[in-house]
């Protein structure tokens, strides 16, 4: 089993969203409950505010409850990912959920090993997603037969940003790192996990690779490294990032 540093059922950036989700959620209820009973009074001015408020605090109130089910979907995700990545063997440390400085937002997981240093963005939307070099689309088709977009950004983007971080903070202490031994070239591989099993992914050169939960154990563990790392040295890269992370 391989060492878990963190293991967060969800990362801080995912909870953090969510808290303040299920607050709006709460504020729009309350607004409503307000707006139905000044409907009622039947005084004026009172009554016609209420009947302002009503359909604003619900539309605001449901569109927040959509926004949370996305964010605890993307939770569940995160903890599908964490889960396999818990099956790699204890030459393996694995740290879920950190905010690397400069980042404002949290790398989904980090995986140090002997062949090599691993960042994984995990996803977990439905529908059709495909995606060209870093450009990525994502439709669903509605229950009338409508097709219709969604927002998905670039994962690839983002995950390489996200290693790009990690790579130039393990290079700022890298005589740290490297006690026994000159420095070597530090890449840090960047993986997209789609954790949805209705998701259809349509890939056209990927600048990334982009994996299904049951593919990732073996991908990681079959990578042929060009510099193997030391225990120590990998202790050594999973403390720095404890330490100095969010």
């Amino acid at each position: 089993m391989a060492r878990i540093i963190r293991g967060a059922n969800q990362t801080l950036y995912v909870w953090k969203n969510m808290a303040l989700t299920k607050s709006r959620i709460f504020l729009f209820v309350v607004l409503l409950v307000m707006a139905t009973l000044l409907f009622v009074s039947n005084i004026f001015p009172y009554a016609t505010i209420g009947i302002i408020m009503i359909p604003l605090s619900y539309t605001l109130g449901v569109y927040s409850y959509r926004k949370y089910l996305i964010w605890a979907g993307g939770s569940v995700g995160e903890r599908q990912v964490a889960e396999e990545l818990s099956k790699l063997d204890d030459s393996y440390t694995v740290i879920s959920g950190v905010v690397i400085p400069p980042n404002r937002g949290d790398t989904d997981h980090i995986v140090f090993g002997r062949n090599g240093i691993f960042v994984i963005e995990s996803k977990n939307v439905g529908g059709e997603v495909s995606c060209e070099g870093d450009e990525w689309d994502r439709r669903k088709t509605g229950r009338m037969g409508g097709v219709y977009e969604l927002r998905i950004g670039s994962p690839s983007r983002q995950v390489k940003r996200n290693a790009k971080v990690l790579k130039d903070f393990l290079l700022s202490s890298k005589d740290t790192i490297f006690k026994e031994k000159e420095a070597p070239h530090i890449w840090v591989n960047s993986i997209v996990v789609f954790t949805n099993r209705d998701v259809k992914l349509s890939l056209r050169k990927p600048t990334v690779e982009v994996l299904k939960p049951h593919e990732l154990l073996d991908y990681i563990t079959e990578v042929k490294p060009d510099v193997a790392y030391s225990k120590p040295e990998i202790e050594r890269m999973a403390s720095l990032v404890m330490r100095h992370s969010g």
